[in-house]
Parts: structure tokens; C-alpha cells; sequence
């Protein structure tokens, strides 16, 4: 039997909203001819793949133990033009190793088989790169930390130009290592919210976390209670990279408090 607290009537409550919101939306497009009733391109299933990857990936960073103390450390390789069968192997028994990645099952092994595979030699970490330059599959399911600087810098110089996820704790992290230039944001719609996702709270108006923060604080820099007065209306906001999203700033800030981030594509 659920538990009602607070917290989770707030849940309801927002969840409401959000749905007769996005209903709202939904009559308004169809009246002038633009629903989209399709999942995005690529769907959300990879984006949450590997944004939950990466999180691990690099939460693991901080369990300190640098490369020095670990070892050389090098890669095996596989690609598309050359497919080593054993580093595809490895590669895919490496990537779900882990404890959500396994349960998350998302790439097969011909697709693996078509990206530029890195592999870490002796230890379940690595990452992937598809042809256009996507960086995909980021992970580490060994024992090794301290790889998120090798890992970018290896990506990076591999050809590695492009990265998507959504927004919060990685964002502050791909803008560190140079992917500064948002070039699309795609709003969290509820009729597609990604299976497997964790719901936790992010701030919209943390620097850090949220595409949104710098250009909401500007706009509105003497608040005291967010929630309470932020505006509850459409409004163009500048986004980071100066994209431009019409957001409900309220709605936005409750969106995100529930772990209901936008999917942020970024590149070099």
C-alpha cells in the first residue's frame, strides 16, 4: 500500500497539472495543423540509455584512486570498416555489466558492431562512437576510477564531436569538456516518458544543472520562492547557446523538481 506524504500528493498534484497541460498543448497544435504525434527522432529510449550509463560513469569519478596509482592504461579497438569479433564481444558483455545498464539493455550487437568501439584492455569500461560522431554508450563497470578526462579527451580525438542527454547532472560535465554548443533541446513531453528513467529532483535554476538557469535568472533576479513566482505562462526564453525554447517557467521549475528534465543534444 502507497504512503500518502506530502511529497507524494505534490507528485499528484504536478502530474495533474502536467497532463492537463500537455492537453492543452495538444488542442492548440492540432487547431493550427502541427501535432506531432511521433516520439522524436532516435526516440527517447537511447537518449535515457545513455544518460544513466554516463551518470554512473561519472558519479564513479569521484570515489577517488587516480590513473597513476592504476596502471597504464590502454584501449582495444573495433570498427565498422574492421570489426574485431572478440573486442565486439567484450565490448558488449563490458557495457552491460552493470547493475542498470544490464536492465537496460539497448544496443544489439550489429549496432554495436557498426560504431568505432574503445575498450579499455583487462576492465569493463570503454565507450563508442557512431559514425556521425556521436559519443554513445559511456561507461564503467570495473573497478578503475578516475577515467572521465581520459575518456573525453580519448572520444575527442577519435573523432568524437557530439553528444546528447538529458539535462541535469551531465550538464555541467559535457560543458567542462568543451561541448558548449547546444544546437537543439527537446522539451520532456509526458506521453513519452522514457521507461527506466529515475526521477530525481534537478534544480532549473542551478547553473550546473539546467540549459534554462542563466537566462531565467536574468529575467526574473529577485525571487525568493521560485515556485511560487515564477509565471505561470508561455514565455520565449533564451537558452543556453542562445537556443530558443517557449517554456512555462512554473510549470518548467515543477517539471524538473520531479526529475522531468528536457533532452539537451550538444556538440563541439
Amino acid at each position: 500500500m502507497t504512503k500518502v506524504t506530502i511529497d507524494y500528493l505534490k507528485k499528484l498534484v504536478y502530474e495533474q497539472l502536467a497532463f492537463e497541460y500537455q492537453s492543452a498543448k495538444n488542442v492548440f497544435a492540432e487547431e493550427i495543423g502541427i501535432l506531432n504525434e511521433e516520439e522524436p527522432p532516435g526516440g527517447l529510449e537511447e537518449v535515457t540509455f545513455n544518460s544513466i550509463v554516463a551518470i554512473d560513469f561519472f558519479s564513479k569519478d569521484g570515489e577517488v584512486s587516480s590513473l597513476e596509482e592504476q596502471g597504464e592504461i590502454s584501449f582495444r579497438a573495433s570498427s565498422p570498416s574492421e570489426v574485431d569479433p572478440q573486442v565486439l564481444e567484450d565490448f558488449f558483455n563490458s557495457l552491460y555489466g552493470g547493475e542498470r545498464s544490464g536492465f537496460l539493455t539497448y544496443y544489439s550487437k550489429d549496432e554495436l558492431a557498426a560504431m568505432n568501439l574503445f575498450l579499455v584492455d583487462g576492465h569493463n569500461a570503454g565507450f563508442a562512437i557512431k559514425t556521425d560522431g556521436d559519443i554513445v554508450s559511456v561507461h564503467n563497470n570495473s573497478s578503475l576510477r578516475g577515467l572521465s578526462s581520459l575518456f573525453m579527451n580519448e572520444a575527442k580525438a577519435q573523432g568524437g564531436n557530439k553528444l546528447d542527454h538529458f539535462d541535469g547532472f551531465l550538464t555541467g560535465l559535457y560543458r567542462k569538456y568543451g561541448f558548449n554548443n547546444v544546437y537543439q533541446i527537446y522539451q520532456w513531453e509526458e506521453q513519452y516518458k522514457p521507461k527506466g528513467w529515475n526521477y530525481d529532483s534537478i534544480s532549473l535554476l542551478s547553473r550546473n544543472e539546467s540549459v534554462y538557469a542563466e537566462t531565467l535568472l536574468k529575467m526574473y533576479p529577485d525571487m525568493i520562492d521560485p515556485q511560487a513566482e515564477l509565471p505561470n505562462e508561455e514565455v520565449e526564453v533564451t537558452a543556453e547557446s542562445n537556443t530558443q525554447e517557449v517554456i512555462n517557467p512554473s510549470l518548467k521549475y515543477n517539471q524538473y523538481l520531479y526529475g522531468r528534465p528536457d533532452v539537451v543534444f550538444r556538440k563541439l
